[in-house]
Formats: C-alpha cells, sequence, structure tokens
C-alpha cells in the first residue's frame, strides 16, 4: 500500500484532472492576490458571502427557503428563457444547415443572410428585440433565435458537405429510401458537427439572454447583476458572475460533454475541447 503511493502520486501529477485543479488554484490565488490590491476588486470569500446572503433574500413575500430565493428563481427564468430560444435554434438552424449542405440554391439563398447573422454583434439584436416586442419573454427569445442559430448553420453544412458524394449517389442509385438513408447516413455523418454547433449556440444564446435581461427586462440573472451593478456592489456583480459561470460549465460538463463523449465512443480517447486520456471517463 505505502510503496503504491508514490506511483499514485505520479499518475495523478500527469493526469488531466491535476492540470484542471492547478488551473483553478491558480485562477483563485490571482483572484485574491488582486483583490487584496485593489479596493474596487472583490476577494474570494466576499463574494462568496454574498451568494450566501443572495440565497438568504426571498424572490416573493417576506420568507426565504430553498426555492423562494433571489438565485434559484433568476436563474430558473433566465435558463426557461435560453431554453425556449434553443428549441428555435435547434428546428431552423439544423433543417437549415443541411439544406444547405445538400443543395446549392439554398446555399446561394441563405449564405449571405447566415454572414450578418454572425458578423452583426448580439447587442445590437438585444437593442432593437427590446425596441420591437417589448419587456417579455420574446425579446430574448427573439435575438436568441437571430444570434445563435447562425453558428449551428455553419456547423451543420459544414458537416453535411462533408459527407462524401459517393456514399450519397451509392445509397440514392441502391434505392435506399430518404428516411433510411437519412438515418443510416446522414444522422452519424453529422452528430458531431450537431453537437459542436450546439455547444457554440448554447454558450452564446446563455450570454444573449443575460445581456437582454441587463438592457431592459425586470427579473433573471441578467437583471439582477445589473440590479447590482447599479448599486456600485462590486461583490454583487463578481457574485452573479461566478453564478453564470458555475451554470454554463455544469451544464457543458454534466450534459453536452457526456453527449459528446457517446456520440464519438468509437474514439480512442475524447475530452472537453481537446485531447483526454481516458475515453469513458468524465473529469471534474
Amino acid at each position: 500500500m505505502t510503496a503504491s503511493a508514490p506511483a499514485k502520486l505520479k499518475t495523478f501529477l500527469f493526469h488531466p484532472r491535476a492540470a484542471r485543479w492547478a488551473a483553478r488554484l491558480t485562477l483563485l490565488l490571482i483572484w485574491q492576490l488582486v483583490g487584496d490590491v485593489s479596493a474596487r476588486f472583490p476577494t474570494p470569500v466576499g463574494t462568496f458571502n454574498f451568494i450566501v446572503a443572495e440565497f438568504r433574500r426571498p424572490y416573493v413575500g417576506t420568507e426565504a427557503s430553498l426555492l423562494n430565493n433571489e438565485v434559484v428563481w433568476n436563474t430558473v427564468i433566465s435558463l426557461q428563457r435560453t431554453a425556449i430560444g434553443m428549441v428555435w435554434v435547434i428546428l431552423i438552424g439544423i433543417p437549415l444547415g443541411y439544406a444547405m449542405g445538400t443543395w446549392w440554391r439554398a446555399q446561394g439563398l441563405f449564405t449571405d443572410i447566415i454572414m450578418v447573422g454572425l458578423a452583426l454583434p448580439a447587442y445590437i439584436w438585444a437593442l432593437l428585440a427590446l425596441m420591437w416586442f417589448g419587456f417579455g419573454t420574446t425579446a430574448p427569445v427573439f435575438t436568441i433565435a437571430v444570434s445563435a442559430t447562425p453558428a449551428l448553420v455553419v456547423y451543420v453544412m459544414r458537416g453535411t458537405l462533408a459527407i462524401p458524394r459517393e456514399l450519397r449517389d451509392m445509397s440514392v442509385a441502391y434505392g435506399v429510401g430518404f428516411v433510411e438513408r437519412f438515418r443510416r447516413l446522414v444522422l452519424p455523418s453529422l452528430a458531431g458537427s450537431v453537437i459542436a454547433g450546439l455547444r457554440l449556440s448554447i454558450l452564446a444564446a446563455w450570454g444573449v439572454v443575460l445581456l437582454v435581461e441587463w438592457f431592459g427586462l425586470s427579473d433573471g440573472a441578467g437583471f439582477r447583476s445589473r440590479s447590482w451593478y447599479d448599486s456600485a456592489n462590486f461583490d454583487g456583480i463578481m457574485g452573479w458572475a461566478l453564478i453564470i459561470i458555475v451554470l454554463i460549465i455544469v451544464f457543458d460538463r454534466g450534459v453536452i460533454e457526456r453527449i459528446d463523449r457517446r456520440v464519438h465512443r468509437w474514439r480512442d480517447g475524447i475530452g472537453g475541447f481537446g485531447a483526454s486520456s481516458r475515453a469513458g471517463k468524465s473529469e471534474p
């Protein structure tokens, strides 16, 4: 048991998990040092205390609980808006990307429109949506659709173009129906591109929702961040930034990365955005 301890330590030190924890601890140390030097930059302890206090503030009524607090309610509201917007992104982005990768007419018709969507900053769409649709759910959903869909379209189109023409022609020559061809050939070929596009679109959608809430809504994580910004509360701004970051990391590692590994389980190794030494295990 004792003799194996150095070997275990060496294995851990050369494992990707050790690199991740080293990066996290380094960032935490830098954060603490900057907070000690600057009065305008909150420390980790101050930020953590703010988050605890935010959990104790009731969203409705006068008594806070596990569900009735500012953190849970506002994050759920933002997540709900993001989910609704992503439904539209998927319904539009995947079929349109496949059409653009399959038919040259569709590619010629929509290429410039997609380029405009990629080039125009999200905050412009956010301001326009608030002016057009007012301060309701429609504004963030519309902004997500026009800001996050182009990236998914491009990924799906590129994945479709990468399908060997010979395989598609052969399936048609042998009389394979469209549904069977789509299920057996197109879907497996597009899976990686769709997941990569979804990952980028979800990140964009989450940022867009926070932007719209910051500019013009009266609830949600973005609105709460803006409230503390207006109050010049640096702990509040950093606290909500940390909540937002943790949420997106947990979703990416807990959902998207698991789906990604399952789709690419035939590979020798895969991890978040790069290679991993173990194909079947997810590292925290």
